[in-house]
């Protein structure tokens, strides 16, 4: 694909940040595919602290992956829906056969950029 990152629909930013930021374990590769898809002065809500700017962001990535076993992944799962600026879908992470982990994510786009990225996770059984 010959599109540069930030001409994607909206609806396809958020599935390229789950691939290319969340499950990327290369620092240089991550920070370039962050730069490319989140604008400068994005914010990253989770449940407990909003996450801003690139190199933060990318050391929260860091440390997520770091405490996963080898293999650890996330995906999503069902349709990804947005308009206005605003796309949603559902996610799921874990090992090949084991999904240790699930919920949904939010994501406001301006410019072609993620301007805020929103994680809910699923309470644990």
């Amino acid at each position: 694909m010959d599109v540069e990152m930030s001409e994607l629909p909206e609806i396809e930013l958020l599935p390229a940040s789950i691939e290319r930021v969340w499950n990327e374990r290369n620092d240089d590769r991550r920070l370039e595919a962050i730069k490319a898809l989140y604008a400068p002065d994005c914010v990253v809500y989770e449940p407990g602290r909003p996450i801003s700017g690139h190199e933060a962001m990318s050391k929260v990535v860091a440390g997520l992956l770091g405490d996963m076993p080898s293999g650890f992944r996330f995906e999503t799962v069902g349709p990804i829906v947005g308009h206005h600026g605003v796309s949603t879908t559902r996610w799921q992470g874990g090992t090949p056969g084991n999904v240790t982990l699930t919920g949904a994510d939010v994501i406001r786009v301006k410019d072609g950029l993620i301007v805020e990225h929103y994680f809910f996770f699923d309470p644990k059984p």
